[in-house]
């Protein structure tokens, strides 16, 4: 592709599926979105716990990658334990959240 042209995110998508990839990048997509999360309500609430979610939350520097970048980078263990944690992790966090805060 000719520098300075766009990609299409549309044939991006259509190549992932061609490619069977497609499952693999919403995986790292999802693991992204639950570390951000774990830094947000870290930040907003100070609220953590002991699970993996908010190690690897805690491991993480915005500053150098973004959580996508640093999703891709996890071994595949890690990765599915993360996303494996991930539901136990947001139950509990939501019960040390205040119920007024959650509004």
């Amino acid at each position: 592709m000719p520098e300075g042209m766009m990609r299409d995110p549309a044939l991006d998508t259509l190549a992932e599926i061609a490619n069977d990839n497609l499952a693999e990048r919403l995986r790292h997509e999802s693991a992204a979105r639950i570390l951000t999360a774990a830094c947000h309500l870290r930040a907003r609430f100070g609220a953590q716990t002991e699970n993996l979610v908010d190690s690897l939350a805690t491991a993480w520097d915005p500053r150098a990658l973004t959580a996508l970048e640093y999703a891709e980078g996890l071994p595949v263990r890690v990765l599915d334990g993360l996303l494996g944690a991930a539901p136990r992790w947001a139950r509990a966090m939501r019960d040390l959240i205040p119920q007024d805060a959650a509004a």
